[in-house]
């Protein structure tokens, strides 16, 4: 296979940097093999870890001197604007649907896209998955191994999916793993087991998606909770106590009846862009439009790029940082639709409406998400659960904006996702019984390091400050794939926290599954660390 010696690694996000001894460009099954088994010999003796776009935000890559596989087209996963290119000759991309006992699964190859299988889905209509992110840019591989998700409070991880993991091991065998006890280790194990070749997931039956996303005020959208400080900026006068119990309830409803719902809220805007829909059944004979349409997906990604152009260009670089958000606010709520009438829904696949952005990977970001566990309802509410703490993660997410006007580190957007609890030992929203709330913030590459670092501690304080009914602290949870490294939780180093108190039994359990994994197919666990591990899981998982 074609590799690159001491070529210099960046990930997407340019938050990891390094420079691997080789970068190998994989397109076989057996070139992987091969690989694995030289890079085993005691004269060469380096780690191997694999990369797709590029979309994690942490420091889960080769380090340096190691060796890092590419399953893309080298320019494909460096180059911005960004050419999704399909390599018709790589075992290494490819998607096989087939039925067992009644359930449809999909075998897709782990350098497969998002877009070739959202394509793949438009023009087969047979069947689609349940839940994925929305970027059309990332690969499977690269959205399992650390637990990925979608949204919806119905809905898991795209690792509590996964049937079977195919992957090399450390002796340059191919294995897999199927037994439910084993996936719950295997689906989002961070690459430890070894190079994946291919991932079956449960998919539905192809159904088409209603979907009514609207522009709400933000005091409607999710009104705050009782006694909450709303930041003066908002004007709370113009809205009555029979308004605000209204969109109360409207906001419980659609937590609890719509299947996928989500919010953002854009620096400085009046209304927050709630993004709803539902599912229903299809017949065959249906053909429905994609969507966004052709045109609109490439409007989106001209706006996408051009969005990058414009951060990199000196001049707006030197705009104020609150200048800088209140336009791209502006401009980024100007570019979602809005459907008034629920009666009149945008109608398409649920493929298709699972990524209803695109062009994203056009413009590099910055991006710090949590997982916080949505508690039980209070005794006597007669609620599936408690949204107090959902409404003031989200009114803390914006007042932390409106508390930093001085720097305004935070210029992209703030964003709310609900899913429901997982079954993978390593996913952030294991035990979370009631459901997780995921928020995240996002920004430009615009401010300093410090001012970005600063604001994401700032709001990680007052999201780890939330306690349930018995005055127990929330168990909240890094997204993995986003920025967590540095930061501290509850006045712990948060390497320290994910050990002592996020993860605590979670670890044990993960190390002795993939223990008895590789003993059962002819390695040991020792051999993967060495061949397949890096510093930060050698920290995290192995030296608790």
């Amino acid at each position: 296979m074609v590799y690159i010696p001491n070529q210099e690694f960046q990930n997407w996000g340019l938050t990891v940097k390094n420079t691997p001894s080789y970068t190998f460009i994989a397109k076989t099954r057996v070139g992987v093999q091969n690989l694995i088994k030289w890079a085993a010999k005691p004269e060469v003796n380096k780690r191997v870890r694999v990369a797709g776009f590029r979309h994690t935000w942490g420091d889960f890559y080769a380090a340096d001197g190691e060796i890092i596989v590419i399953l893309l087209p080298l320019l494909t996963t460096i180059s911005l604007p960004s050419i999704l290119v399909v390599d018709k000759n790589s075992d290494l991309q490819g998607i096989t649907v087939f039925e067992k006992d009644g359930q449809n699964y999909a075998r897709i190859a782990a350098g497969t896209t998002n877009d070739q299988f959202r394509q793949w889905c438009y023009d087969k209509r047979t069947v689609a998955l349940p839940l994925n992110v929305i970027m059309i840019e990332i690969t499977y591989g690269g959205s399992n191994a650390p637990v990925c998700h979608g949204a919806g409070i119905t809905t898991s991880t795209l690792s509590d999916l996964v049937a079977e993991v195919e992957y090399v091991d450390p002796k340059g065998e191919i294995r897999t793993v199927s037994d439910p006890a084993e996936l719950r280790a295997a689906s989002g194990c961070f690459g430890l087991l070894g190079v994946v070749l291919s991932i079956t997931l449960r998919v539905d039956k192809m159904q088409k998606a209603l979907l009514t996303p609207q522009k709400v005020p933000v005091a409607l959208a999710i009104p705050p909770p009782p006694n909450y400080d709303v930041p003066a900026w908002i004007d709370m006068s113009q809205y009555s106590q029979q308004q605000l119990d209204e969109a109360q309830k409207k906001f419980e409803e659609t937590v609890e009846k719509q299947y996928y719902v989500e919010w953002f809220w854009f620096p400085f805007q009046d209304n927050v862009w709630v993004n709803v829909w539902t599912r229903a059944d299809i017949t065959t004979a249906q053909w429905l439009d994609p969507y966004p349409s052709n045109f609109q997906a490439a409007l989106q990604w001209l706006e996408g790029f051009f969005a990058e152009v414009i951060n990199n260009w000196a001049p707006f670089q030197r705009l104020p940082g609150w200048l800088q958000a209140f336009i791209f606010g502006t401009i980024g709520m100007l570019q979602m639709p809005d459907v008034p009438d629920t009666n009149h829904p945008i109608t398409t696949y649920v493929s298709e409406a699972l990524h209803f952005r695109r062009g994203i990977q056009n413009m590099r970001c910055l991006d710090s998400e949590w997982e916080i566990p949505i508690p039980a309802p209070k005794p006597g509410s007669g609620k599936p659960r408690d949204y107090t703490v959902i409404q003031r993660a989200w009114w803390d997410g914006i007042t932390s904006f409106y508390n930093n006007l001085a720097t305004c580190p935070m210029r992209v957007t703030l964003e709310m996702r609900l899913t429901g609890s997982s079954n993978v030992i390593m996913a952030p929203q294991q035990h979370n019984d009631y459901g997780t709330c995921s928020i995240e913030v996002l920004t430009t590459l615009n401010p300093t390091e410090q001012e970005w670092k600063d604001y994401k501690q700032q709001v990680v304080d007052m999201w780890s400050k939330y306690t349930d009914a018995s005055g127990k602290p929330l168990n909240i949870r890094p997204h993995w794939a986003k920025e967590w490294q540095g930061l501290n939780v509850r006045n712990k180093d948060v390497i320290k926290y994910l050990q002592e108190d996020a993860y605590p039994n979670e670890i044990k359990e993960f190390v002795d599954t993939l223990s008895s994994i590789t003993s059962k197919r002819g390695s040991s666990l020792a051999e993967s660390r060495q061949r397949f591990s890096n510093p930060l899981l050698e920290q995290l998982i192995f030296k608790t």
